[in-house]
């Protein structure tokens, strides 16, 4: 069956012939010197990326200029030169399909709609509807073995063909003073568009061989950062990625974010479990300032998408909109591994991160905290780790070489974010008791004393006495505090009586605050007492404030200045 364009192969040749042989040999003598610029478009599926169908193949030894270039080219040794050309007249080389041009050209438009019809290829109604790939091995042939090998898939029980670059059609363009020979794509169209189909198929099936298990490069391993991990820790971590699972969220039948979950509770009895997320799965408007209003979706579809490739449907129990947390509830038959939560983080241990990313492929890499502060637009209880995540890890967990998981990751600038796993067991113990959180709005942006350097740390223990403790960085406008004094560079030293030298620690006791307030009343207009012993550094002296502040369920809102 022949294709529009193509020309009629000779009668009784075989069609594993070389191609050479149909291929033209040289350009006519009026356009050896001719510019080498194609006088016809490409096919409009050849890449951008293919040769011109005319360029020069190759420059001479001395370097010079070939003419209607303005490159200089190298020759390409691993095409082989035809050994003989034959010669070829003026007409056929400038119209090489005149039934393609007749029809082009047609002012008849019956005649040009009837020529076509009878150029288009018919299937027959026993024939497959399959759209065929035209494979060339080295020596240019179309190897039917192989079509077959790509049209059955990965099913067949013969080995798969090897992968070889086609051969470029070439025909000698022009010769220099030297006797150089040049060489460049012919000008014959059916053998361009066999050249150019098959370099389309060769890359798609180099590209299908790259993205094998076996061959496809690290997802999380460079030569910079080179995995160190012993056996035993790779059992570890390969037990623990049964329990990383990827969700995504959908509203109104669209899908608006995708995150990563950990399997925290699995009921055998029940047949059900619950995983953490972030709540950005369900965030439809984030904006960059975490201080600032955001919308959730609650009633958003999210899809648990399981290690075999199945999803599941499941129900949102509760989310927290200050601390991004989201716990959703999965059943059906089935057995998930849990991952436990460690309250307990100890400077200075190894850790992983454990994330999956859109693909569903597990990422895992070593990570160590970095003890820093966090960025004006991000929240108090933010503590970081020096390696990046994709927006769809957020999610994922922060865990120890014992397949502990020490905190919940997110997915944030410039460093990647965690919130530890001791303020998510008090999130969720207060969750469940009482389907909400309660935590008193102060209007304090903090920095924690420890993450000093050394010398500041020594220069505020000899001045004023301070070894621990939190900075307050910046008072939200008119708030409690603003209007009993408090200011940036100010310590809290303690809060309800108990010693502070970590932001997580101060999140611990406000949430405590508010569940005892929960005990009492489910009203969180009524306002709470809250003491704080701080230390004036302007004044230099120690005081205790009590502030009258209200409780909320909701993400705290900072006004600045």
């Amino acid at each position: 069956m022949r294709r529009p364009g193509e020309q009629q192969r000779p009668t009784g040749v075989s069609p594993s012939a070389s191609s050479s042989e149909y291929l033209p040999s040289r350009l006519p003598e009026s356009s050896r010197s001719a510019s080498t610029s194609p006088s016809w478009p490409l096919p409009p599926w050849a890449p951008p990326s293919l040769p011109p169908r005319h360029a020069l193949w190759g420059r001479g030894s001395m370097g010079e200029r070939t003419p209607g270039s303005s490159r200089r080219h190298v020759p390409n040794p691993s095409v082989p030169m035809p050994e003989k050309w034959s010669e070829r007249s003026p007409e056929t080389s400038l119209n090489v399909n005149p039934d393609l041009d007749a029809a082009r050209f047609d002012l008849d438009p019956e005649s040009a709609k009837r020529r076509k019809r009878e150029a288009t290829p018919q299937l027959q109604p026993s024939e497959p509807q399959l759209v065929t790939h035209m494979l060339i091995n080295k020596e240019g042939d179309v190897s039917q073995e192989e079509l077959a090998q790509e049209m059955s898939g990965s099913d067949s029980s013969t080995c798969s063909s090897p992968i070889r670059e086609p051969q470029a059609p070439l025909v000698p363009i022009w010769t220099n003073s030297a006797g150089k020979v040049y060489y460049g794509l012919t000008s014959d169209r059916a053998a361009l568009d066999t050249y150019y189909h098959a370099c389309q198929k060769y890359k798609e099936k180099q590209a299908r061989q790259d993205q094998l298990p076996t061959l496809r490069p690290s997802l999380t391993v460079s030569a910079n950062n080179m995995e160190s991990y012993g056996p035993k820790q790779k059992e570890i971590l390969l037990d623990a990625s049964k329990s990383v699972l990827s969700l995504s969220a959908y509203l109104d039948g669209k899908e608006i974010n995708r995150c990563t979950g950990i399997v925290v509770e699995w009921n055998e009895e029940k047949g059900c479990g619950i995983i953490l997320t972030s709540a950005w799965l369900i965030c439809t408007n984030k904006p960059f300032d975490d201080w600032s209003d955001k919308e959730y979706a609650s009633k958003a579809n999210v899809l648990i998408h399981l290690l075999d490739g199945s999803m599941l449907n499941s129900k949102l129990l509760y989310f927290s909109k200050h601390y991004d947390l989201a716990f959703y509830e999965v059943s059906g038959d089935l057995r998930l591994k849990v991952l436990p939560l460690e309250a307990n983080l100890v400077c200075g241990q190894d850790l992983c991160l454990l994330a999956r990313d859109m693909k569903m492929d597990f990422i895992c890499k070593a990570v160590n905290v970095k003890y820093l502060d966090p960025c004006e637009h991000q929240h108090n209880h933010y503590l970081f780790i020096n390696h990046s995540i994709p927006k769809c890890g957020s999610g994922g967990a922060l865990a120890d070489l014992n397949g502990r998981v020490v905190g919940m990751l997110f997915c944030t600038l410039p460093l990647t974010a965690f919130i530890p796993s001791s303020l998510i067991l008090k999130c969720s113990l207060l969750l469940r008791k009482f389907g909400r959180l309660a935590r008193p709005e102060l209007g304090l942006k903090l920095r924690t004393v420890g993450f000093l350097d050394v010398s500041s740390i020594e220069s505020l223990s000899r001045r004023c006495g301070i070894t621990s403790g939190l900075i307050v960085g910046e008072v939200s406008a008119e708030c409690v505090a603003e209007r009993l004094g408090i200011r940036a560079g100010d310590v809290i030293l303690s809060c309800q009586g108990e010693s502070v030298s970590s932001v997580t620690q101060w999140e611990e006791i406000l949430l405590d605050i508010g569940g005892e307030h929960l005990e009492k009343s489910n009203d969180l207009s009524l306002k709470v007492d809250i003491e704080v012993d701080l230390f004036h550094v302007r004044k230099g002296i120690r005081r205790t404030i009590r502030l009258d502040v209200v409780l909320s369920d909701s993400n705290e809102v900072f006004h600045s200045v």
